[in-house]
């Protein structure tokens, strides 16, 4: 039973870790608030590339906790499980935006350029946890490293549309994808 209402949950759909990205990388690409901007200038192209890619990055990275252990336990040597987990995790976050990017009539090959941007969102965000620092704070300071803030207010700009852009992120995984659907081995 639902806690607000009385009235029985309705039961989630099973989709599968694909699935799940494939539906999450359209509503990021095509519904995100930052998407519905229009560039005025190269520098302002630039920040909505950095936002686009610190976006994915930040879905592939809470997509991780969704891999399938049964998964992870057949395929991982002892001791490299979380190494196992990340390289599963981003195949099939490269298959889907693959899936994107040709269903958009786009080349394919950009998906891979995509991820490619990722990475250094991805490693520095990594990186900082490891070393219990914010990773949020590290994403940050990769998007001021490739599109440098024009002044100090321009910084706390950043520092707020960082924090913004997980947040949203975060309310369309917990409150969208995974309210309607459970990720299924």
């Amino acid at each position: 039973m639902s806690k607000d209402d009385g009235l029985p949950e309705e039961p989630k759909a099973s989709i599968s870790l694909y699935e799940f990205y494939a539906i999450g990388i359209e509503r990021l690409l095509e519904k995100a608030p930052w998407e519905l901007e229009r560039a005025v200038s190269a520098y302002h192209e630039s920040f909505l590339t950095e936002q686009r890619c610190l976006g994915l990055a930040i879905l592939l990275l809470i997509g991780e906790d969704h891999v399938p252990t049964q998964l992870i336990r057949a395929q991982a040597m002892p001791g490299f499980e979380d190494q196992t987990r990340a390289s599963v995790n981003q195949a099939v976050f490269l298959r889907a935006l693959k899936h994107y990017f040709k269903a958009k009539n786009l080349n394919a090959v950009r998906a891979e350029m995509v991820l490619e941007r990722m990475q250094s969102y991805l490693n520095d965000s990594r990186q900082a946890n490891e070393q219990g620092k914010s990773p949020l704070e590290a994403m940050l300071h990769t998007v001021v490293r490739r599109v440098p803030p024009q002044g100090d207010a321009q910084w706390e700009q950043y520092a707020v549309r960082v924090e913004k852009i997980y947040d949203y992120i975060e309310g369309l995984v917990e409150k969208g994808l995974l309210k309607r659907y459970t990720v299924a081995p």
